[in-house]
């Protein structure tokens, strides 16, 4: 694949998991969702996802309410834990009582289908990943995610079960850097993962101009500002140039401008 998703796929052929990182409207989900989709298609089907038709698409995404897709999504946030991401006790009412039944959390569910089927690669997407609460969330993954221990076998400790994380299981993170930098992730994690940085990108603006004012320039005129005046975290604070942007295409039109703004 050429450009951003080449760059991905490289990380992920000698990881197996990568973070896409940076200020916040460069792209990361839009490039996280858009590479997983194109990887899968292109293994299951020969092509890109965008020129699949509606019944090739459901293998790759999934059917509405299936839980076989190739490329599934999560969102980490404060709350998010361990019962969400392997396997917890969640309240359910059976036969007018409430009981607490064990399920299984999306990473534990996608390494069982992943491993049903080896020919085929499964992408998971955690948007937001640093906003979680990593080492409770991932709690023992941290030993078999890295690509050398991938296949090995660790026993969960409420269910007691088996668990093996497959070697056709990527995992795709997006890190907004305007809320913490990558030095402060877990070391442990962060020697697992490879790292890509999205930085503003004022040529996807092309030569679109609004009221007299050129975005493409004005948008870089802006960031270099916030780099000379915002100190040594100005970087991650930057403008990404999405937010110049609506439904893919630079905006036209001045209200839409300030709004956006």
């Amino acid at each position: 694949l050429p450009g951003i998703p080449g760059r991905i796929q490289a990380v992920l052929g000698r990881k197996l998991q990568v973070i896409l990182y940076g200020p916040p409207g460069t792209g990361k989900t839009y490039w996280a969702e858009r590479t997983a989709r194109d990887l899968a298609s292109y293994s299951i089907h020969g092509r890109a996802f965008d020129s699949l038709s509606d019944q090739e698409r459901a293998r790759v995404t999934g059917a509405p309410g299936s839980m076989n897709s190739t490329v599934r999504m999560c969102c980490f946030h404060p709350a998010y834990g361990y019962e969400e991401f392997i396997e917890g006790y969640r309240p359910e009412q059976a036969g007018g009582e409430m009981a607490f039944t064990l399920r299984d959390g999306i990473f534990k569910d996608m390494c069982r289908v992943a491993e049903d089927r080896p020919e085929e690669p499964f992408y998971l997407i955690i948007d937001e990943i640093n906003r979680g609460d990593l080492p409770r969330i991932m709690g023992e993954l941290l030993t078999v995610i890295e690509k050398g221990r991938r296949g090995q076998s660790i026993l969960l400790p409420l269910s007691a079960s088996v668990l093996r994380v497959p070697p056709n299981l990527f995992i795709i993170g997006t890190m907004n850097t305007a809320d913490r930098s990558i030095a402060l992730l877990d070391t442990a994690l962060r020697r697992r993962f490879g790292f890509i940085e999205l930085l503003p990108d004022a040529a996807v603006l092309g030569n679109e101009v609004v009221e007299g004012i050129p975005l493409g320039p004005w948008l870089a005129a802006l960031n270099q500002r916030i780099c000379q005046f915002l100190g040594r975290d100005a970087r991650n604070l930057q403008i990404g140039h999405s937010f110049l942007m609506d439904n893919d295409r630079p905006v036209s039109d001045f209200a839409r401008f300030s709004r956006q703004i």
